[in-house]
């Protein structure tokens, strides 16, 4: 079913987008939700603020999230986790991925992890100053651990890449949440002391959530949802603070789960110290 594909496409286009640079040991490409969000609800009738007065207002959420975050200090965590069950197992794999700008300092520091089925982990930290990427990864394959330090400076035409912060200042993932959901107002909460809108959707009002129909998904064509839900918290400046996705739906036969989650933390407040084994990357 093409709804099904939409989904996990833009699921997995998302974290792969944000975790370029992190194959390799792998042979994969591999984001943590950081929020803490205090619920102090106040349901009203209407449509509450986010920023507008009439509801979720896409273009405004767009436009105050993306220059809000173009222009500060922050950090950003997404995670995605697949659970199917094969051979009579259950089986998942976890990608987290955070990333932290700071402007002051004008730098920059990503940290993944990329979590297999089989247990093999991939933990990436790569970090961006003074027009130089240091990058450590650490591969853990049952009792065997490897460390790995390696570090590059501009053109950056190799495998080190330094931390993209295009990837989670994504317009197109808003764009998505403005169009293709249908948005149901629930109330206010806090987070990181600032004062959110929160919007909820279910069922049939996820179902236009789109992505690139040209990735492959881990969901057949012949595939059923059971169910969608979704959840976003939007700041007064029009900052997804968070985004929830979850969908169960049906491969072969067997049950698929698919959870996505984006925040956004610490906006103004980032601040990036120098890893401790930058010096390690540099010999």
């Amino acid at each position: 079913m093409l709804l099904e594909r939409r989904h996990l496409s833009l699921a997995l286009v998302m974290l792969l987008t944000a975790s370029a640079g992190c194959s390799g040991l792998l042979g994969t490409d591999s984001g943590t939700d950081g929020t803490d969000a205090e619920v102090t609800a106040t349901q009203i009738d209407a449509n509450g603020p986010a920023p507008g007065s009439s509801g979720f207002d896409a273009a405004a959420v767009e436009r105050g999230h993306f220059e809000t975050l173009s222009n500060s200090s922050f950090t950003t965590s997404l995670s995605f986790q697949l659970s199917t069950v094969r051979d009579g197992e259950n089986r998942s794999v976890f990608i987290n991925r955070t990333i932290a700008i700071d402007r002051d300092s004008d730098r920059s520091l990503a940290t993944g992890e990329l979590v297999q089925a089989s247990g093999d982990t991939l933990a990436t930290t790569t970090y961006t100053a003074d027009g130089t990427t240091a990058e450590r990864r650490v591969l853990i394959r049952g009792d065997d651990t490897r460390t790995d330090y390696r570090s590059a400076s501009p053109p950056y035409d190799g495998q080190v890449q330094p931390v993209n912060e295009s990837s989670v200042i994504d317009r197109s993932l808003l764009q998505s949440l403005g169009s293709d959901i249908n948005w149901t107002y629930a109330g206010t909460e806090t987070v990181d002391g600032d004062s959110v809108s929160r919007f909820e959707a279910t069922g049939s009002d996820v179902t236009g959530f789109a992505a690139d129909d040209a990735v492959s998904t881990n969901v057949s064509a012949n595939g059923t949802t059971d169910s969608a839900s979704a959840t976003v918290l939007v700041d007064d400046d029009g900052v997804v603070r968070s985004f929830q996705y979850r969908v169960t739906t049906e491969r072969d036969g067997q049950p698929v789960t698919v959870t996505l989650s984006l925040s956004a933390s610490k906006v103004d407040d980032t601040i990036v110290a120098e890893p401790d084994w930058l010096s390690k990357a540099a010999n």
